[in-house]
């Protein structure tokens, strides 16, 4: 029986947890973890087969980290970073998910977490101070915490486009790879140019007779320079982990400090204090040894339109300089946002598959996708291309979607779907007032599009641990944050994007990317370090907070 239909309340049960967790990618096996750690009851319900979240889900040919992998790892725990060895400067999907395997195995999670579990629905007894989660099979979990990590990435966007349904051909979305399809020898289609298809289309060019690459928006894309793991590197990394993790949280930035293969320091000056050589010495060094670090050149480049331009008058010549076609090259270079000012792309053959003869680039701006026929994509000027395979690769409803694929209701049968329907508002990005209990690790309106996800749990779930410890201090059997202090955070994330381009840009990062959604960041841009002061301020008094009724109180 649904309980959620039902409207019944089983007694508190005998099974009730002290914390459940939602989703087992990098926030929810650390959460599970820590919480285990703090002596708390803790299970873990996952939808997948397996652990990983993004990096169990996003199996399409091409998918690797653009954050090399020894930054891009667990930082908790000094043991695992010296025990894990990396193979590849930026690691695959595959050893990603691996190395996910390696730590649940290692710290013992495994017999904690419960696969092919897809959470649908999950509501908070007011009367008990409980939540209850039940699965899409039916199965109902009880607990006084509700832990979501189901991923700032983790639900799949399609283009808003008519006829999926009718196309006769193999249909895929690189969120939700289908590993048993071969494109080998096929005409395939591929709409989107971010992230995931700059990643995937030098893969599918190696395959394919013939890749037709659909783009609406062009966007920037840096090189990584993949190599297999330098031996050297890794010992020096290894052996300076310890200051290496304390650059990442302090210094400004996304917490990627390894630039050139040495710990680099954060900028200082203003791309504009520079002369041009210099400028062009520091871009072009950036660029030779790869990776997203471009950013961290200078202070300002994604503050002021003249120091943005600079750097963008460095990327075209890059890509003019690889691109043969100047036809194409011109089309692959954004004309509508600066660099830096969308998610930026890690490449490695992108731009050089635009050389191939069997690779095609399909301007949809000019001439937008009308519909998806049975035989493949028609054009609004009445062209269409016949294809085999059509893939979306149009990324996430980044932030909240995969909360709100959820029934959520918390109190008085509030439901987050509703709550958020005209923005989203999360108290440092981790409560939401109306939904006691419920925390959001690598969440909305924290810095998790702008820091690195594995250090960003950590923070979290041990402030969220500390939270459910100071509630518990006060006898009291729940916390929610005020609708003062969400409103103030919400003017924070405001204000610390107000004063740079980020705005000007249609991206994920502004909720551009799904119709409908309202317009606002996405993430906190203050920084880490002022986000974890945020942390340490909020536990002092916990007065950003309301705590329910206490247990004495009640049982008088």
């Amino acid at each position: 029986m649904n309980t959620f239909e039902a409207g019944t309340r089983a007694e508190t049960p005998e099974n009730l947890l002290d914390v459940l967790v939602v989703g087992a990618g990098f926030g929810g096996i650390n959460a599970l973890h820590v919480y285990r750690s703090a002596g708390f009851s803790v299970k873990l319900l996952e939808a997948g087969s397996g652990v990983g979240g993004t990096w169990y889900w996003n199996r399409y040919p091409g998918a690797r980290v653009d954050i090399e992998s020894l930054e891009y790892s667990y930082g908790f725990s000094d043991e695992i970073q010296q025990e894990w060895k990396w193979s590849r400067r930026y690691a695959a999907q595959e050893e990603v998910e691996q190395y996910l395997n390696w730590v649940t195995d290692k710290l013992e999670l495994r017999d904690d977490m419960i696969f092919d579990s897809y959470v649908a629905r999950a509501q908070f007894d007011q009367e008990k101070a409980i939540w209850e989660v039940e699965t899409e099979s039916g199965d109902v979990y009880y607990a006084k915490n509700c832990v979501m990590a189901t991923g700032f990435l983790s639900a799949p966007n399609w283009p808003d486009v008519p006829g999926f349904d009718k196309f006769k051909g193999e249909l895929l979305h690189t969120g939700q790879w289908k590993t048993d399809v071969s494109v080998e020898g096929k005409k395939v289609g591929v709409i989107g140019s971010a992230a995931t298809a700059v990643q995937l289309v030098p893969k599918l060019a190696e395959q394919v007779e013939h890749l037709n690459v659909f783009q609406r928006t062009a966007n920037w894309a840096f090189p990584i320079i993949d190599m297999t793991m330098p031996e050297d590197y890794e010992r020096f990394v290894k052996e300076n982990y310890a200051k290496i993790r304390q650059e990442e949280h302090e210094q400004p930035g996304y917490g990627v400090v390894l630039v050139d293969f040495k710990l680099r320091n954060a900028p200082t000056k203003s791309v504009l204090e520079v002369t041009a050589e210099e400028r062009e010495h520091e871009f072009s060094e950036r660029w030779r040894t790869g990776g997203l670090n471009v950013a961290a050149s200078y202070t300002d480049l994604a503050v002021t339109k003249e120091a943005n331009d600079l750097l963008r008058d460095f990327c075209e010549r890059q890509i003019r300089n690889v691109v043969r076609d100047p036809e194409v090259a011109e089309l692959l270079i954004p004309k509508n946002h600066g660099p830096l000012l969308r998610r930026p792309c890690g490449e490695d053959g992108y731009y050089e598959a635009f050389n191939r003869d069997n690779v095609s680039l399909i301007d949809v701006r000019s001439d937008p996708i009308a519909e998806i026929t049975e035989r493949g994509i028609k054009l609004a000027s009445g062209v269409e291309h016949e294809l085999d395979v059509i893939v979306a690769a149009t990324g996430f409803d980044a932030g909240s979607g995969g909360l709100l694929r959820i029934d959520i209701r918390g109190r008085d049968g509030l439901r987050l779907k509703n709550e958020w329907a005209d923005g989203v508002e999360a108290h440092l990005g981790i409560t939401t007032h109306g939904f006691p209990n419920m925390f959001f690790v690598n969440g909305m309106q924290s810095p998790s599009a702008f820091f690195s996800p594995p250090l960003l749990a950590n923070a979290q779930n041990r402030f969220i641990a500390d939270v459910i410890r100071a509630a518990e201090a006060r006898d009291a059997q729940w916390i929610e944050p005020t609708k003062e202090a969400q409103a103030a955070w919400a003017r924070a994330c405001d204000e610390a994007i107000a004063g740079t381009l980020y705005p000007t840009a249609d991206s994920w990062w502004m909720s551009a990317n799904v119709k409908g959604k309202k317009r606002q960041v996405v993430s906190y841009a203050g920084g880490f370090s002022a986000y974890h002061e945020a942390l340490e301020n909020a536990l002092k008094d916990l007065d950003p907070y309301e705590l329910g009724p206490d247990r004495s109180a009640q049982a008088s």
